[in-house]
């Protein structure tokens, strides 16, 4: 997921709280002459419900939490 696209859906979903269900990795995306729009990929995740950026770590926990329950 672009990181605008997080950012917007941060700014959408506000302070409600949110128990993550799904993640993708977080990319960046820039025009680069010659060949359009590029994306690279961030290292970092984003919840694809409220737009809130983990790091690979925070998100195993939040995956490995969720599936002790």
């Amino acid at each position: 997921m672009d990181i605008k696209k997080g950012q917007k859906l941060r700014e959408e979903w506000g302070d409600k709280p949110c128990d993550h269900p799904s993640f993708e990795k977080e990319t960046q995306g820039a025009p680069i002459s010659g060949l359009g729009y590029v994306e690279s990929k961030t290292g970092d995740y984003i919840c694809t419900q409220c737009g809130e950026t983990f790091t690979k770590v925070e998100k195993d926990e939040i995956e490995a939490n969720r599936a002790q329950k």
